[in-house]
Parts: structure tokens; C-alpha cells; sequence
């Protein structure tokens, strides 16, 4: 059982998602999606049996260590009741789980969530470590891979903006694996859980009005479920720096719903504490079931 309010290493995160596709084999399965810079694993768990299929992900920036955990306990639980042949908090899960599917990816940046929880030294590749602690932002802090590359900055979409001179879209592999997942099922939408603020972001800039109107239809109901609020539309891309993040990517290459789901309260410091695993799973754990019985309606 994937216990809340415990600090998780990424070894242990690769190990749960490997146990889960293995101890519910008839609906779940593991795929290593790719590898970071610095050589670690990247892994996804596809629970399900439909086609239609919700991609969700965490832990793109490696000091937001709360959602990894979170994403994987509610897996779990999502994964027992089904076996059990039991209702999830009103959800038919077992009827969910034959139309649809989950993607999962709990760590994408795997590497960056070991700087921000154990310090530069993890980075094995001393020429990378070196780039990194150049930056000089402490370790608790540290949002990057292993390159120092923001991944959520990375993606190619009309708001992408290269930080240096060598930047270019899609450099990073944590991106393109990301990428390549959106490519490689029938997606119907995307939510990526970040941190802090108990928003729910749903505005893209780029995308129609008819697009948003739809965003903020699907935001308003994962609202009354999660109580968090949701952000104005003049919050989202206005800011310098603030753009080529995964979601708006989403949005303009496949035209299916994208929406940032921010957990923790905004005054939480880095490095995080462990211990608001808990109440943060308990407001966003239905907000998959939920999105994607709107998006197979």
C-alpha cells in the first residue's frame, strides 16, 4: 500500500508503479517511457481497458515532491476497487475501466526531484551537476532536470520562448517522452498537477473561445469537487517565461481539453513536507474519475 505522509525516493516511485502493473495485471501495465539526462527511468502505469484515454501527470518540476505520491496512492486505490468490483466514492470504476483508460505518469522529472530532495550531489554525471549548481538556486528550490532546463518551458506551441541563446523546443528527453505518449494513444484530455495555490488553470491563450467555454464548463465542476478555485484567464501566459508548458502543447496540437491542477496551500515552503500528502489527496483524488466521465459523456 502506498502510504500518504512519506518521503518517497524515485527508486521507490519506479518500484510501487512496477508492483501495481504487476499485482493488477488484468487491467494495468508498466511502460518506461523513456530516460532522464541523468540515466533514471521514466514510468507510466495505463490502467484500463477503453481506448479513450485521460493522460495525467506530476512531477514535471522536480521541488513540487507532494504530487508523485499522490497521483500513485490514487492509482492504487483506483486499481483496488476495481478488483474488488467496488464503487470509488460514487464512481463505477469497474465500468470506467472497461471504456476508458488512465495514463499516469506520477515523476517526469525524475532527476530534478532528487535535487530538490537530497541536493546536487545525486546528479551523477558530474558535468551535469556542475551546469546545475552554476545556477545557483539551492536544491530545495530546484524546479529543473538535470540539463537545468525548466521542462514545463520546454515544449514546442505559439508560447514557447528560449530562456538562452541555445535554447530550442523539445531539447529535453523528459519532454519528447511526454510528447510521445500524447502521440501514442487516443487521448481525450490532459491534467498535469503542479504546485502550490489550489488553482485549477483550464484558460489557453492560443485556443478559440468555443475551446475555453468548454474548458471552463469541465474547470467549474472539478472545482465544486476539489474546492479549489479557479484561475482567471489574465493569469495564464501573460507573464515573461510563462509559456511552451505541457498543457498549452496539448491544447494546440490535439484540441482536447488541458487543465493545470495546482495542490497545496500557496504559503507551503520548499523543500515540502511530506505530511500534506494526505489532505491533498483527499481534495483531488476524484478529479480523474471525473474528467473522464465528462470527456466520454
Amino acid at each position: 500500500m502506498m502510504v500518504l505522509n512519506k518521503r518517497y525516493s524515485c527508486r521507490e516511485i519506479s518500484e510501487k508503479m512496477q508492483f501495481l502493473a504487476k499485482e493488477y495485471s488484468e487491467i494495468a501495465v508498466y511502460r518506461e517511457i523513456g530516460t532522464s539526462h541523468d540515466g533514471r527511468p521514466i514510468g507510466m502505469v495505463r490502467a484500463g481497458l477503453g481506448k479513450p484515454t485521460l493522460v495525467v501527470t506530476g512531477g514535471i518540476h522536480g521541488r513540487e515532491s507532494v504530487n508523485p505520491a499522490i497521483l500513485l496512492h490514487m492509482l492504487e486505490r483506483y486499481l483496488q476497487c476495481f478488483k474488488a468490483e467496488e464503487n470509488f466514492d460514487g464512481y463505477d470504476i469497474c465500468d470506467l475501466f472497461v471504456r476508458t483508460s488512465l495514463c499516469v505518469i506520477p515523476l517526469l522529472n525524475p532527476d530534478g526531484y532528487e535535487v530538490a530532495q537530497n541536493g546536487f550531489g545525486r546528479i551523477h554525471n558530474p558535468m551535469l551537476a556542475q551546469m546545475c549548481r552554476m545556477k545557483r538556486i539551492p536544491a530545495a528550490e530546484w524546479k529543473m532536470n538535470a540539463r537545468a532546463v525548466d521542462i514545463n518551458r520546454n515544449f514546442p506551441c505559439q508560447s514557447y520562448a528560449p530562456a538562452t541563446v541555445d535554447d530550442f523546443p523539445a531539447s529535453e528527453k523528459e519532454t519528447r517522452a511526454l510528447m510521445r505518449i500524447f502521440e501514442d494513444y487516443s487521448t481525450v484530455g490532459y491534467l498535469d498537477f503542479h504546485s502550490r495555490g489550489k488553482i485549477i488553470y483550464y484558460y489557453r491563450r492560443a485556443k478559440p473561445y468555443s475551446f475555453n467555454t468548454k474548458g471552463a464548463r469541465i474547470a467549474r465542476r472539478l472545482k465544486r469537487l476539489s474546492g479549489y478555485t479557479l484561475g482567471a484567464p489574465a493569469d495564464e501566459g501573460d507573464l515573461p517565461g510563462d509559456g511552451g508548458n505541457s498543457v498549452q502543447y496539448y491544447a494546440e496540437h490535439f484540441d482536447r481539453p488541458a487543465l493545470t491542477i495546482e495542490t497545496l496551500p500557496d504559503h507551503a515552503e520548499f523543500p515540502l513536507d511530506c505530511a500534506y500528502q494526505r489532505e491533498a489527496y483527499g481534495e483531488v483524488r476524484l478529479l480523474p474519475l471525473e474528467l473522464l466521465e465528462i470527456l466520454t459523456e
